[in-house]
């Protein structure tokens, strides 16, 4: 089964957020999370949609309380979240 979260994302500011995610990017790995687009808000362009690719939900969640994810929320500054979670059956 083809899982995803999905992450609608608002920082403060853009590029210090992109920053912090990409160098979580590794990090993400060992929760069996890998990167898909990142999609830009066409009328504000400092909102996106994050994609992530997930093996298994139970332990990509684990992610969410990882202290390299906490690290990366404080380099990443203010920042709103709303998380969307998806499976598609084969």
């Amino acid at each position: 089964m083809q899982q995803s979260i999905l992450i609608r994302v608002t920082p403060e500011n853009f590029s210090q957020w992109r920053t912090a995610h990409d160098e979580c990017r590794v990090a993400r790995l060992d929760y069996g999370m890998t990167d898909g687009p990142v999609y830009r808000d066409e009328t504000d362009p400092n909102t996106v949609l994050v994609h992530l690719n997930v093996e298994n939900m139970d332990k990509a969640m684990g992610w969410f309380k990882d202290e390299r994810f906490k690290a990366g929320v404080q380099r990443a500054g203010k920042v709103s979240r709303e998380f969307l979670f998806a499976s598609k059956k084969e």
